[in-house]
C-alpha cells in the first residue's frame, strides 16, 4: 500500500488548457546508443571472467523514450546525430522498423556513434557501465534553431540530459509546448538546471533529486520537500525515482505521495526510467492527474524490467491496463 500525501495543495485537477495538440508529434531530443549488455548467470566476480549472457541492441535515453512512446500508440520523431558506421546503420534500420520518424536527425559522417556497455548484477541491477556519448555534444542549438516552428507544432518535446547544457537552455528560452526531460545521470543532471523553469514532467532519483535543489534528502518528508523545492524552480510534475520502493510521485497542486512498484519479475532494471518517461508523458498527453500517470509508468517500468532489451516489445496500453489489475 502506499503511504498517505504529506503534503497537499490546491485544485486536485488536470488543466486541459495546457493540452496543445495532444495527438501531434512527440519530439524527442537526445541520445542514441548501440547498447552492449551482460548479465552473468552467476553472482558477479570482480576481476575474473563471469559466464552469462550478453546482449547488444539500440538504445540510448532518448532513442529508448521514443521507441516506448511508438508502442504506446504516439507518433514520434528523434532528434538525434549518428555517424556513418555499423552501429548507425542498425539503429536507424530498428527505427525505421518501429515507425520512429528520423527526419530531423543529423548525421556526422567523421563521428563515432554513441555506444553503452553495462554489466549488470545476477539479478539485473546495474553493476558498472561506460558510456562513449561525445557525438551528442554536436546537438547544439544552431542545429535545432531551423526546426523551431515544427518542434513547437508538435504536442511536446521530451529532452535528455545528454544534451549539451546550451541546448537545454535553448530548449527553454524557445519551446512554447510542454517540455519532459530527463536527469540521465547525476554527473549529467546539472545541465538541466536552466530549463526547470519549463518543465512539465520531471524524473529524477534521490541523488539526482539532491544535486537539482542542494538538498539532502532523508525519509518521506524530505521527498515532499525535495519536490516542493523543484515546484519553486518551476517543474509541475515531479517523480522521484526510489528504486524498488517506487517513486514518490508529487504535483505542484495535487501534493505528493509514495507510490509503490507494480509486481513482476526483475530480469534486466535496464530501459525502466526510460519505459517510465515515455508512459508518464503519454499518461499527461492523455488527460490523467499525477498520481494515475505514475502507476501507468511504474507498470510501464515493470513490464521492461521482465525483459531482457532495454525496451520491451511486449509494451502496449494493454498491457499496461493488465499490469495494473495484479495485486500487489
Amino acid at each position: 500500500m502506499f503511504s498517505s500525501p504529506v503534503t497537499h495543495r490546491e485544485e486536485s485537477v488536470f488543466d486541459r488548457r495546457t493540452m496543445l495538440r495532444t495527438e501531434g508529434t512527440v519530439y524527442v531530443i537526445g541520445a542514441v546508443n548501440m547498447d552492449l549488455s551482460g548479465t552473468p548467470a552467476g553472482p558477479l566476480r570482480a576481476g575474473d571472467s563471469n559466464p552469462g549472457r550478453i546482449v547488444l541492441s539500440p538504445g540510448g535515453v532518448g532513442r529508448n523514450i521514443a521507441e516506448n512512446l511508438r508502442l504506446l500508440g504516439r507518433k514520434v520523431s528523434l532528434i538525434t546525430v549518428m555517424g556513418e558506421d555499423s552501429y548507425a546503420n542498425i539503429i536507424r534500420e530498428h527505427c525505421l522498423n518501429t515507425g520512429i520518424d528520423l527526419q530531423y536527425s543529423f548525421t556526422d559522417p567523421l563521428g563515432r556513434t554513441s555506444a553503452y556497455l553495462c554489466v549488470n548484477e545476477q539479478n539485473g541491477d546495474l553493476n558498472v557501465a561506460v558510456s562513449d556519448m561525445t557525438i551528442c555534444d554536436e546537438l547544439t542549438p544552431s542545429k535545432l534553431e531551423p526546426i523551431l516552428p515544427v518542434l513547437n507544432h508538435g504536442s511536446m518535446v521530451i529532452a535528455d540530459a545528454n544534451l549539451p547544457e546550451e541546448t537545454l537552455a535553448w530548449i527553454a528560452k524557445n519551446i512554447t509546448v510542454p517540455v519532459a526531460a530527463d536527469p540521465v545521470s547525476v554527473s549529467k543532471a546539472p545541465r538541466l538546471i536552466p530549463l526547470l523553469s519549463r518543465l512539465t514532467l520531471l524524473k529524477p532519483n534521490v541523488p539526482e533529486a539532491e544535486l537539482l535543489t542542494g538538498m539532502t534528502i532523508r525519509g518521506d518528508m524530505n521527498l515532499g520537500r525535495a519536490a516542493d523545492a523543484l515546484h519553486r524552480l518551476g517543474v509541475k510534475r515531479v517523480y522521484i525515482s526510489l528504486g524498488e520502493r517506487g517513486v514518490w510521485a508529487d504535483d505542484v497542486r495535487e501534493g505528493g505521495m509514495l507510490i509503490p512498484c507494480a509486481p513482476g519479475t526483475i530480469i534486466n532494471t535496464t530501459g525502466c526510467g526510460d519505459a517510465f518517461v515515455a508512459a508518464a508523458a503519454d499518461a499527461y498527453l492523455n488527460g490523467l492527474n499525477t498520481m494515475e500517470a505514475a502507476r501507468r509508468a511504474l507498470a510501464a517500468s515493470a513490464i521492461c524490467a521482465e525483459d531482457t532489451a532495454a525496451v520491451s516489445s511486449r509494451l502496449s496500453q494493454e498491457a499496461i491496463e493488465l499490469k495494473l489489475t495484479i495485486p500487489m
